[in-house]
């Protein structure tokens, strides 16, 4: 979770978050293996991917969270909470078998810029990079505005941008076909003249939908079951090379 969501009382984990973790999760245990990695988290957030890719993911020797949000106050109190991970504010001087941009890429000015940094400085040579964001610019909207997205990305540009970095392309696909009808009935709506409103201005706490998850055990039970449903769908469809489309698009690739 971006630290601009993240609340500031106790809230119940997303069932989009937590399926979103296993998926990768899964994708990295099948096509990375036992590797005995050392991994960095670029944008970890509030580190919830990380702690999951510590005790849940392949052989993941240890996690470095890097984070320019970060403030003294969160990393003292992040270092004495959870003595597994390490945090930085700063970039990591030195290099990792395994780097994560997770919906990251889609809120910097010069993407490729990013990418190209992230490969040079963090990366080990032969060293896997992971790379997830918001698919399809026509679904560009004011959830996007409001999370501080400059862009949405084709599965092909994503796929694109990874090999114009000079990345070897292992995996790739997409995620959550089934939430893709109800964005593009939210986008159609603001689309309609009655419902155009300025865009929102810039904040640095917003409320969205996963700090603010409130449902009782079954509907929670119920929702995970049926994203992980498609995910698993998504998964199938990746491995045969015919990725149905979703709201997630991702790739996973080796530096050469």
């Amino acid at each position: 979770m971006d630290l601009k969501e993240l609340p500031r009382h106790a809230f119940a984990r997303h069932p989009w978050e937590r399926v979103r973790a296993d998926f990768f999760l899964g994708l990295l245990r099948r096509k990375i293996g036992n590797e005995g990695l050392s991994a960095l988290d670029i944008g970890a957030g509030d580190a919830y991917f990380a702690g999951r890719l510590l005790a849940d993911g392949p052989a993941v020797a240890r996690v470095t969270c890097y984070d320019t949000g970060y403030g003294a106050a969160w990393l003292q109190e992040q270092a004495a909470a959870r003595p597994g991970l390490a945090f930085t504010a700063k970039r990591p001087g030195e290099t990792f078998g395994l780097v994560l941009l997770l919906d990251v890429l889609e809120h910097a000015a010069d993407d490729r810029a990013l990418l190209d940094e992230a490969i040079a400085s963090a990366a080990q040579p032969g060293g896997w990079l992971l790379l997830s964001a918001p698919a399809h610019p026509i679904l560009f909207s004011r959830h996007d505005e409001l999370l501080g997205h400059k862009r949405r990305y084709s599965p092909a540009g994503l796929r694109a941008l990874a090999t114009q970095a000079g990345l070897a392309i292992a995996a790739d696909g997409q995620l959550f076909t089934g939430l893709l009808l109800p964005r593009a009935l939210a986008k159609l709506c603001e689309a309609m003249p009655s419902r155009k409103v300025a865009a929102p201005p810039a904040a640095d706490h917003i409320e969205t939908a996963l700090g603010t998850w409130h449902h009782g055990p079954m509907v929670t039970l119920a929702a995970r079951k049926l994203l992980g449903l498609d995910a698993a769908v998504c998964r199938l469809a990746a491995d045969r090379r015919f990725p149905l489309p979703g709201l997630t698009a991702w790739v996973l690739a080796r530096r050469q």
